[in-house]
Parts: structure tokens; C-alpha cells; sequence
């Protein structure tokens, strides 16, 4: 009885992350949450994702965390209804892996955008010999990438780097950082799994 519950209740949140997903889609289209269904699923998903969209907290240059933040928090709460349903008890080793899993996953996702945009702008650079036109989208890429990668290439390079090259350097030292944080993530999940409560 009390498996089928969660069972229902965990694909019902299923299907509001689906929801949002499609808002949060349709504001990339202007006008497209104006139309009817639109309108619809503002008013179904908007009170939700405006939680963690308010002050501010989580954008960073032109980019705006808080959906991923949102629909993270949604995939936690199905994952621990499903250990839960899965293993028939609720136990505090199996929730905190799930938090720390689902952790994990956002900030790999985070970090696997920032390495592909940078990976991205470094193969155009190098297309174009250095060379960026001050009206162009990758400009406005630039000033998002800038300061966290010349932030990060400055652990590595002492001596003043060109752009290019400190966007190399940031999107090695991020894909590093994606797989040995997967490795140790992984590790420390097995352990919470293993608590006996």
C-alpha cells in the first residue's frame, strides 16, 4: 500500500519536472509563454521555480542556475522515494548518498557546460586566429567565460597567458576535475550506503 503511494507520488513528480522542463524551455522562444500553453504552464510551474529564482543568488553573468537548482531538487526527491520504495525502509545512509549523488550530478552538469562552452570557444578562436568581432555572440560568451578562466589558469600559468590558452588550460583542468569528482562522489555514496540506519 504504502509502496504504491510512493510510487505514484514519485511519478507525479516526474511528470512536474517534465512541466517545468517545458517552461523553462519556452522562455528561450519570446513570446512563447504568452501563448495559451504558455500561460499554462507558467501558472503551473512558475510559484515553483520562483522559489529559488528570487534575489539573485544563482546567476552568474548572463546565466541564470536556479532551473537546474530546481528541477535537481525535483529528480533528489524522486531518487529518495524510489530508494525508498526500492529497499522498503527509510534510512538516513541511503538519503544522504542520494543528496550527495544528486549533488554531485548538478555540479558535474555545471561543470561539463562551463568545459564544453569553453571548448567551443577555444576551437572558434582558433578558426579565427584570435580575432573576435565586439558585436558578435561570442562576445558576450567572453565576458560569462572570462573571469572564471583566467581564474582557473592562473593556478597553473604564473606568467601572463593569452585568452586562447588560458581556455585550454580552464577546460582541461575542468574535465579533470568532472572525472575525479565522479571517482570521489562515487566512493564517498558507497559509504553512506553502507551505514546500517
Amino acid at each position: 500500500m504504502v509502496g504504491s503511494i510512493l510510487t505514484i507520488l514519485s511519478a507525479a513528480i516526474n511528470l512536474y519536472s517534465l512541466l517545468c522542463v517545458a517552461s523553462i524551455i519556452l522562455t528561450w522562444f519570446p513570446g512563447a509563454k504568452y501563448t495559451r500553453v504558455g500561460r499554462f504552464l507558467s501558472a503551473l510551474t512558475d510559484p515553483y521555480l520562483n522559489l529559488f529564482s528570487r534575489g539573485g543568488r544563482l546567476i552568474f553573468g548572463n546565466l541564470d542556475m536556479s532551473p537546474i537548482i530546481a528541477i535537481a531538487v525535483l529528480s533528489l526527491s524522486t531518487s529518495v522515494l524510489n530508494r525508498i520504495t526500492a529497499t522498503g525502509r527509510i534510512y538516513i545512509g541511503g538519503i544522504i548518498a542520494s543528496i550527495f549523488s544528486m549533488a554531485w550530478s548538478v555540479c558535474s552538469s555545471i561543470i561539463g557546460l562551463f568545459a564544453l562552452f569553453m571548448l567551443i570557444r577555444w576551437v572558434v578562436l582558433l578558426i579565427h586566429h584570435g580575432e573576435t568581432s565586439y558585436d558578435s555572440g561570442w562576445y558576450r560568451l567572453d565576458a560569462v567565460l572570462e573571469k572564471p578562466v583566467y581564474k582557473i589558469s592562473r593556478t597553473f600559468a604564473k606568467k601572463p597567458i593569452s585568452y586562447q590558452t588560458a581556455l585550454l588550460i580552464s577546460w582541461i583542468t575542468l574535465v579533470l576535475v568532472n572525472i575525479l569528482g565522479a571517482i570521489v562522489f562515487g566512493i564517498i555514496g558507497n559509504l553512506f550506503l553502507q551505514l546500517p540506519f
